[in-house]
């Protein structure tokens, strides 16, 4: 048969394999997957046909035997499918996204990010309580920021930020860490996806938070969204259908959190989506000091040690990096004390020196640098950061 032919063949039973998959049909899969390993051993053995088809064919392959050993690794599991009484899906375990109990917490519990929670009370709270509900429809209407995006350096909080509002509101919460819906078979991420959102319908009140959303959003031009661009498409739909359902008496917010706001694809952010976005800063000093309170009170400390030198020294930290700072800065006194035990058999009163102190900081690498604020104030601004450096140059 002629080359051209051949693979045209080839072509229309990769097309045929790519839906199976998406079907999760492991008889077509099999079936099929087969005849595409049958077809490409004998094309490749043919002396007449190109280096370049025996590539192709080999690639495709290659990505067949890939989904054989990903079945063949994961064991069979029966769950509930769709309406029926019962099916299986080897390759599908249903979660169970949502917590049992609503968080403990509130915006008390939130470390500084004032504006954080100034928006939050505009956005979210102000709409659902009778003192502010005439002012808020008067500039508002039944406008809702219910889907609201998170962005910012990492370590500022935004997961925590999320479960002070939960409970604050007293919804239920669904902390969805992006990578457990990702799967190396193709269809389980969408179902995970669409299988969080059907959890959520059959609550009155809830939270469905994405964390880290641009390893599944990322902007579908680009080539980092190969492999999501399916996930993306179906995230849109439900939540589309998500808050289209809403009944007056439910309150259903969906959130999302990334440091990478930059790499979101824009559907993700046009109207009547994560069209409410909220910037979350590094702690201020006053932040920095309640963060370094905590712990540095807890531990003895020379005293020259104070909250305000470790606040002003811990500048440009996020709330995460202070913590695992104080946290080395106390090991410093504890690993001397243990070594004092262990050769004369008693403490000798160690405590945090002021050398500890600028030791654990000089070598601790922050992960919030100048470059990366820079990102999210070119963010802020609508441009590049290519253009932001090329203004800041002008203007200089």
């Amino acid at each position: 048969m002629a080359e051209a032919s051949m693979i045209g063949i080839f072509n229309s039973k990769v097309s045929a394999f790519n839906e199976a998959v998406k079907a999760d049909n492991v008889d077509e899969i099999c079936e099929i997957g087969a005849e595409m390993l049958r077809i490409a051993l004998e094309q490749c053995s043919n002396p007449c046909v190109s280096t370049a088809l025996k590539d192709t064919y080999r690639k495709q392959c290659a990505a067949v035997i890939s989904h054989f050993i990903s079945y063949a690794k994961r064991p069979p599991v029966v769950t509930k499918v769709g309406n029926d009484a019962g099916g299986v899906d080897p390759y599908y375990t249903e979660k169970k996204w949502f917590s049992d109990d609503v968080p403990n917490l509130n915006f008390t519990n939130i470390i500084g990010a004032q504006d954080v929670k100034d928006a939050f009370m505009v956005d979210v709270v102000a709409p659902l309580r009778p003192e502010f509900q005439a002012v808020y429809h008067k500039f508002r209407g039944n406008q809702l920021g219910t889907q609201i995006l998170l962005y910012g350096p990492p370590g500022t909080g935004k997961t925590h930020i999320v479960k002070c509002l939960a409970g604050a509101l007293n919804c239920k919460i669904a902390v969805v860490p992006t990578s457990e819906v990702l799967a190396s078979v193709v269809g389980v991420a969408e179902k995970n996806m669409r299988d969080i959102f059907a959890q959520a319908e059959k609550l009155d009140r809830c939270i469905i938070f994405f964390d880290e959303i641009d390893s599944i959003c990322s902007d579908r031009s680009s080539d980092d969204s190969r492999h999501t661009k399916s996930i993306l498409t179906t995230m849109l739909t439900c939540m589309d259908g998500f808050m289209k359902t809403k009944k007056p008496h439910q309150l259903r917010i969906i959130v999302a959190a990334t440091n990478l706001p930059w790499k979101l694809d824009a559907a993700l952010k046009r109207g009547g989506r994560f069209e409410t976005q909220i910037y979350v800063p590094l702690p201020d000093e006053e932040a920095r000091k309640k963060f370094v309170e905590q712990d540095l009170n807890q531990v003895p400390h020379a005293a020259d040690v104070t909250v305000e030198y470790l606040a002003k020294r811990l500048d440009g930290y996020a709330g995460a990096d202070i913590k695992a700072v104080m946290k080395q800065i106390s090991n410093e006194p504890l690993r001397r004390e243990i070594l004092n035990i262990s050769k004369t058999g008693k403490e000798l009163g160690e405590m945090i020196t002021l050398a500890d102190c600028n030791k654990v900081i000089s070598s601790y690498i922050n992960g919030v640098n100048a470059e990366t604020l820079l990102r999210f104030k070119a963010y802020d601004l609508g441009v590049s950061l290519g253009q932001l450096l090329s203004k800041s140059h002008e203007d200089n």
